[in-house]
């Protein structure tokens, strides 16, 4: 059975897929990052986009238990972020479309909380 996110918050962005998939700029249409379907519990992403337009992702599923911080930055497997301990792809960001950007994404394997932005 499929996970239905308890929190679903799109803001000058569109997702190919309901709750994963290619992260689109409203403004430009363009590309902005690319979100893994099944790894995650917690992903909040906003962004500067190069066309001018600012946006934000919020998606969050249920999690009784309170994340930890991790201590490592997400390892990059190829041109995926991946949770520190387990290498499960969470996310790809892609930084040519972008100005800046921040995230905060919790790995539903570990319940492990990646923050990172530039």
């Amino acid at each position: 059975m499929a996970r239905k996110p308890s929190k679903k918050e799109l803001v000058n962005s569109r997702l190919l897929k309901d709750y994963a998939s290619w992260i689109y700029c409203e403004g430009c249409g363009k590309t902005v990052a690319y979100l893994c379907y099944v790894t995650y519990d917690c992903f909040d992403f906003s962004y500067a986009c190069n066309c001018g337009g600012e946006g934000h992702v919020c998606i969050e599923f249920e999690n009784p238990s309170e994340p930890s911080d991790s201590a490592e930055p997400l390892k990059i497997v190829k041109n995926r972020l991946c949770c520190a301990r387990d290498e499960a792809p969470l996310l790809t960001i892609v930084e040519k479309q972008l100005r800046g950007y921040e995230f905060e994404i919790v790995c539903n394997a570990c319940n492990t909380r990646y923050c990172a932005g530039r």
